[in-house]
């Protein structure tokens, strides 16, 4: 299988290299991802800018700009052979819930379902810059080796791990998306009259702990796998409208 992976978090980090090195022993790996880390950049895409696309190594490309420019020039940039999966991640830090929405590794992996490509994001609770991501990847080899007929194209599937997570098939939940609540604040520094910086910083993040969400399986230490469709249509909504925006 050729894999084309890529990350907001540059492709340095080790999320992105774990990836490679467990998955290239099996199959064929081609990896391009932002030249500075890009997170919260959901499916932000360069159609006015030029982007500089340098190769670092064989099958190795960075790129100056976003996600989801990187998974739309290894697609159809011509510079790796048909691809097979589209594989985003590992994210350091979980994208559960609201998350999904301004993610930068979830919004790589949307791109790729748009395409009409098997497209999956994975993200980890473990956020210690040493961390090395084996364990994840090793899980995810195994599910892709064993589950690989479950996942369909042109759906985001999303992968959360929990801190401490077991890697037994009995420890994978299939979740819907929680609920998060955002608490943002701003630093603002005043340079003069009518002009001030804003930092966004000091952000508390809630939550909603639904039965079946994303926010269940990670309290309880299970691997999550959420399905994200393309489609985001309130249909509950559209049948409320319906009655009302037919008098006109």
């Amino acid at each position: 299988m050729n894999i084309l992976i890529t990350n907001d978090d540059g492709i340095s980090s080790n999320g992105i290299r774990a990836l490679e090195k467990v998955l290239g022993k099996k199959h064929s790996t081609f990896l391009i991802a932002p030249l500075k880390e890009k997170s919260a950049t959901s499916m932000a895409l360069s159609i006015f800018d030029k982007l500089r696309v340098e190769k670092v190594m064989e099958n190795h490309y960075i790129v100056d700009g976003f996600p989801v420019d990187c998974v739309n020039i290894g697609l159809h940039g011509n510079i790796f052979p048909k691809i097979d999966l589209v594989l985003s991640g590992i994210n350091r830090g979980v994208n559960l819930g609201h998350d999904v929405h301004y993610s930068g590794t979830v919004g790589a992996a949307r791109h790729g379902a748009i395409h009409d490509y098997m497209s999956i994001a994975l993200s980890s609770g473990n956020i210690d810059k040493d961390y090395s991501y084996i364990p994840e990847a090793e899980m995810f080899l195994e599910i892709l080796e064993t589950k690989l007929d479950i996942f369909q194209k042109g759906i985001v599937y999303n992968i959360n791990f929990p801190v401490n997570f077991d890697s037994s098939p009995d420890k994978i939940k299939l979740t819907t998306l929680g609920k998060r609540v955002y608490y943002d604040t701003y630093e603002i520094n005043s340079i003069y009259e009518g002009i001030s910086d804003f930092f966004l910083g000091g952000s508390e993040l809630g939550k909603v702990i639904t039965p079946g969400s994303d926010f269940e399986a990670y309290e309880k230490g299970y691997v999550s796998i959420t399905p994200i469709s393309l489609y985001p249509s309130d249909y509950d909504e559209y049948k409320r409208l319906k009655s009302i925006i037919s008098v006109f």
